[in-house]
């Protein structure tokens, strides 16, 4: 039996998963959960004591330390499969010889470069405007250009929503505090992006590729705190699945019973993400993330309005345990299926699903979380 070493920040879901296939699977990950599956061999980072501060996630973590954490099982694993907080660009050093034992994308900087790929993808897709910098002044000069438009400022790499801010000229020269916030932000990240901010529902795509095709497997709903009544912030939250009349409507003021336009949103959205991922030659399972713009038409239909591209995350996405079960599937079994050339043929959804993410404004001390559908439990105390 293989040795197949799962590696990322959280690794339950795919071990969950691989646990059903013919592997000895193995784990290297950051958190460890008290619904972790048993008889696992892994290791992980996070040390948590009752009574005691775990510490803070951004300052605790790295990819390298996470494969340090990893590296026996690393050297002697036939295959690994890489989860969200690790990349192949990540496997340098000593362990630049593994990456070609990754199965999936072995190349992702001209994805995960979120400008790089703004620069190279721009001319073909609709996308927001976008630059990247270093400097505050730059950024001021910017948005006094374009006084009329809002603009998001965010990290070029990573982000889930973290470090974003919601910003137009008149509100940067009015608060000095946006001005100390951006340049903290720069300090710690080196450079970011003023994307234009696109007003509307954010949607998403999950796909399955091979080096000849892809096929669009799942549309979401992509959820973020600013849905669910955060105003103002866009970290990552949840999904609901399928994309249809009434997910698309949730959270929403949009009131809508058009079918015809809820396929046609559909079918756009499966070719625009299918022509992405081949573009950018990924393999695997990989999710696209788009905005449907909700301005005003002539026809006040939402329904017929523009879709932007936004990013493409090369990796397992945020739903994966949700599509498994809305669509009765094994997603790394078809991930390594894709990568190996074969792409699922007949998908049918069978129910609805919804996933969020439960963020705490304070630090608190978690008391007995074992509760029906709640997942990724840390210890009690």
């Amino acid at each position: 039996m293989n040795d197949l070493v799962i590696i990322g920040v959280n690794t339950r879901p795919q071990v969950n998963s691989a646990k059903k296939l013919d592997y000895n699977v193995k784990s290297s990950s950051y958190f460890t959960t008290i619904d972790f599956p048993d008889n696992i061999e892994e290791k992980h980072i996070l040390t948590e004591e009752s009574d005691e501060s775990c510490g803070l996630f951004e300052e605790n973590y790295s990819p390298l330390k996470l494969l340090e954490n990893g590296k026996e099982y690393i050297k002697k694993a036939e295959r690994i499969i890489l989860t969200s907080g690790i990349t192949p660009e990540d496997f340098t050093g000593e362990f630049s010889k593994y990456r070609k034992k990754i199965i999936g994308n072995k190349k992702t900087k001209h994805v995960s470069d979120k400008y790089r790929f703004y620069k190279e993808n721009s001319n073909n897709f609709l996308m927001p405007m976008t630059f990247l910098t270093n400097d505050v002044y730059e950024i001021e000069e910017i948005l006094k250009e374009y006084k009329d438009i809002q603009f998001i400022i965010k990290p070029n790499h990573g982000s889930g929503g973290y470090n974003t801010i919601l910003l137009n000229y008149d509100k940067y020269i009015e608060n000095n505090d946006i001005k100390n916030i951006i340049e903290n932000i720069i300090n710690n990240l080196g450079e970011i992006l003023v994307q234009e901010y696109i007003e509307g529902i954010n949607i998403s795509s999950s796909v399955l590729s091979s080096k000849t095709d892809a096929k669009t497997i799942m549309n979401t709903r992509l959820l973020t705190l600013n849905d669910i009544g955060f105003k103002n912030n866009y970290k990552y939250c949840g999904n609901i699945l399928p994309l249809d009349i009434r997910s698309i409507q949730e959270f929403t003021n949009i009131k809508t019973h058009d079918e015809v336009g809820m396929k046609n949103l559909n079918e756009d959205m499966n070719i625009l993400s299918e022509e992405i991922i081949k573009k950018l030659n990924l393999i695997g399972s990989n999710g696209v993330d788009l905005i449907l713009s909700n301005k005003e038409n002539e026809s006040n239909n939402v329904l017929n309005n523009d879709i932007y591209l936004i990013e493409v995350n090369p990796r397992f996405q945020g739903t994966y345990e949700s599509i498994e079960k809305v669509l009765s599937i094994n997603l790394l079994k078809e991930h390594i299926n894709s990568c190996n050339g074969e792409i699922i043929s007949k998908l049918n959804p069978k129910n609805y699903c919804i996933k969020e993410i439960i963020y705490s404004p304070n630090k608190i001390k978690q008391g007995n979380l074992e509760i029906k559908n709640l997942y990724d439990i840390s210890k009690e105390n």
